[in-house]
């Protein structure tokens, strides 16, 4: 009998699901997941102009027994396709052995590998989404804006101007602001946003004053750190640091995400039996009787909408 036999896959997925659920996945958190049972399909989407042209107003007024004026929108579609990342973590007969409680062990290795797909899947929403040449409304500091690192510069005027410019072009306007840590400590200096700030008797800006300030549903910041250094090296100030910096995202993202729901982005996610990550527990008696934790997701980012994001860059 190994020691492993008492540990069922049902305590590994348990694990898994509820600190997938507590560390609150971070790329679902910012774009949410569109859940599917397909590995591909196609992706619906609308055409704004359906959805703001009226025409002639008097065209609408009704007199006696007539028929209301009736129109249409149009649905187009975008094929997706999700990739599979995986993870493991072998949990061997010693660890297990040095611990009071045998499943201690398997609980940590079950987080570990869920908080590696949480890095993998946030480092795959940066590449795809935190990038120039994605969205329809690109600025750059110094060019287009005073970097809000200067101490002349406006951001929350900046930020309600181009909410204006998208929403007068789509109809929506962003309702969800995504930002690097180094704009985030920028803006918690910042002459304008301190001096807005002065009509509340909070003295310290935090995330949600900010997200107020800018008229935002929501506002994150992007506070993972990613190392390049391979297993075994030492983590040095050289291959440490934030997924991205300087950067600012606005975006539209509806309350309730649907396939057919205007969006900027969703993430596409296949479920297997109901489940977003998908673990395993496999014996590995010829690795010295280990015992394997295995996650995998299979999801693909997807830029749904591009005029209803704004990407700000070179912000600091």
């Amino acid at each position: 009998m190994e020691w492993y036999d008492q540990i069922n896959e049902t305590f590994v997925r348990n694990v898994a699901i509820g600190y997938f659920q507590e560390i609150d996945f971070t790329p679902f958190r910012i774009f949410p997941a569109i859940t599917t049972v397909h590995s591909s399909g196609m992706l619906g989407s609308y055409n704004k102009e359906d959805w703001l042209r009226i025409g002639d107003k008097n065209d609408y007024k009704r007199v006696g027994a007539t028929e209301s004026v009736g129109d249409d929108y149009s649905v187009g579609s975008q094929p997706y396709m999700v990739e599979e990342v995986a993870f493991h973590k072998d949990i061997t007969k010693k660890e297990a052995n040095e611990y009071d409680n045998p499943f201690d062990p398997v609980s940590d290795g079950t987080k570990f590998v869920i908080n590696r797909l949480n890095l993998i899947a946030t480092a795959n929403f940066v590449d795809t989404f935190l990038k120039t040449g994605v969205w329809a409304n690109e600025y750059v500091g110094g060019t287009d804006f005073t970097k809000w690192s200067d101490a002349s510069s406006t951001p929350v005027e900046d930020v309600l101007t181009y909410q204006d410019e998208v929403r007068a072009f789509t109809g929506f306007a962003p309702n969800k602001m995504i930002m690097t840590p180094d704009v985030y400590k920028a803006l918690r200096g910042n002459t304008e946003v301190k001096s807005l700030l002065k009509i509340t008797d909070t003295k310290i800006v935090t995330k949600n004053l900010l997200r107020q300030l800018f008229d935002m549903e929501e506002l994150e910041v992007l506070g993972t750190v990613r190392t390049t250094a391979k297993k075994g090296q030492t983590a040095t100030k050289s291959n440490t640091g934030y997924f991205a910096a300087g950067k600012v995202f606005l975006g539209y993202v509806p309350k309730a995400p649907s396939k057919y729901e205007p969006s900027a982005g969703y993430h596409m996610v296949q479920t297997i039996g109901g489940d977003k990550v998908v673990t395993e527990a496999i014996p590995m008696k010829h690795l010295n009787h280990a015992l394997r934790v295995e996650g995998t997701i299979n999801l693909t980012p997807k830029v749904v909408a591009s005029d209803l994001g704004c990407l700000l860059t070179s912000v600091v």
